[in-house]
């Protein structure tokens, strides 16, 4: 699989480098964008290469990807760090309760195993397929 991840991320860029390649004339063309918001003064536009502007949209759509993705995983760390805390304290209260029952049994009943389950036969249920 991991062959398979890096296939496809090679033919990725080559097709990406194929594309700035052939359209270097359209690409390399200057274009300025401009923002005016009403409460604050006008700015002024700055002209950049169309390539610099299609390239810094997918630097920060991957940085906010990587963002949501590392706030995923915190957030699920978290959560399983709760959930084991929470496994051992309950293990401890079992481990408590055992011990309080040890000691309340007697001690014929510890020797004997009081906790162990006893020689019972297996009750078999009746075949609903037999007609006795």
């Amino acid at each position: 699989m991991r062959y398979i991840k890096v296939l496809l991320l090679v033919l990725i860029f080559f097709v990406s480098m194929l594309f700035f390649f052939q359209n270097q004339e359209a690409l390399g063309k200057e274009m300025a964008l401009k923002l005016n918001l009403f409460f604050l003064p006008p700015m002024k536009p700055v002209p950049l290469p169309t390539y610099f502007i299609l390239l810094a949209g997918f630097l920060l759509g991957a940085l906010f990807a990587t963002a949501l993705l590392l706030w995923d995983k915190l957030s699920l760390s978290a959560k399983l760090m709760k959930a084991q805390w929470k496994v051992r304290s309950l293990e401890k209260e079992v481990a408590q309760y055992a011990a309080k029952a040890a000691a309340v049994a007697t001690p014929a009943q510890a020797k004997a195993g009081f906790f162990s389950k006893k020689n019972e036969k297996d009750v078999a249920a009746p075949d609903p397929d037999k007609n006795a």
